[in-house]
């Protein structure tokens, strides 16, 4: 009986380990959304706080300021660091609960709302999206062009995983000190890393584009979703009519119970081969001893 004992307990701890390998990428992806929204709540709860209402006009005021600064040139890449480039004066900008979040991007079409952070770091895009260092910073106006990128793939996270499903005409917003500024896709390429003239500013225009890697787990290329900003009622009126991908939380749910049951079946049948493994020994030296 203590042999079969250790034999049931070490097929538990394999189905256990397994099963939590399995189980993984869905659960860590369902934490990691909860994360986000409790960032994205505290970050919304702050800012419409009235106390905070004057230092988030000065803030944004000072963005707006920095903007005017930027000259866009060309980048090596929209992952780039610009060779591990720091700037106190950027990290200072719409850094609202001193995190290093500036805001959030919301794209409706694939049902994802992720901080963005300043910088494209790996600990930023660990956490969601990075603002690209060097591009206007995601509060609009005339001659700007706002980089953001994230991860696609993380066994831990979705991010920009479904970016691949929007199209020209889908809508996404920045939400940014308060304020909601929406943005029509126009434009979409597949490009090498180093094919980075279409994120330069363009005289007069307010753009933001959106860059995650393409194929999806290879990651040779680049995805470039651009936007140009139209009125916020314009935008909402244009989202009614989008075709939602089938994301997020009830096939994310559905997804967990799948591999629950799946855990379960594979434990009774490990566990109905070893009891027949187990009654044909009995049987065989029941006939020996005979």
């Amino acid at each position: 009986m203590r042999k079969n004992a250790k034999k049931y307990l070490g097929l538990i701890l394999m189905f256990l380990v397994g099963l939590s390998i399995l189980l993984y990428p869905t659960v860590s992806n369902i934490w990691n959304q909860y994360r986000d929204s409790l960032l994205i709540s505290k970050y919304d709860s702050v800012v419409s706080s009235d106390t905070e209402s004057d230092q988030n006009a000065e803030m944004w005021k000072a963005a707006k300021e920095y903007n005017k600064q930027i000259k866009q040139e060309s980048v090596p890449d929209a992952f780039s660091v610009r060779d591990g480039q720091t700037d106190p004066v950027y990290e200072s900008l719409l850094n609202l609960n001193g995190d290093g979040m500036m805001g959030y991007v919301e794209v409706p079409m694939i049902g994802q709302s992720i901080p963005i952070y300043h910088y494209t770091t790996e600990e930023s895009l660990e956490k969601g999206a990075g603002h690209l260092f060097g591009s206007s910073l995601p509060v609009g106006g005339e001659s700007t062009h706002c980089i953001i990128s994230a991860h696609r793939g993380l066994p831990s996270a979705k991010l920009f995983t479904d970016l691949d499903r929007v199209e020209v005409g889908n809508v996404f917003y920045l939400h940014v000190l308060g304020q909601t500024l929406a943005y029509e896709a126009d434009l979409i390429q597949t490009v090498l890393p180093e094919e980075t003239s279409s994120l330069a500013i363009t005289e007069g225009e307010d753009y933001v584009t959106l860059i995650t890697c393409t194929p999806y787990a290879v990651n040779t290329h680049r995805i470039l979703v651009r936007g140009h900003r139209i009125p916020y009622e314009e935008a909402k009126e244009i989202e009614k009519t989008e075709k939602k991908v089938p994301v997020l939380a009830n096939p994310t749910k559905k997804m967990l119970l799948l591999c629950v049951v799946i855990g379960i079946v594979i434990a009774v049948v490990i566990v109905t081969i070893v009891n027949r493994v187990e009654d044909k020994k009995n049987r065989k030296k029941k006939r020996d001893k005979k």
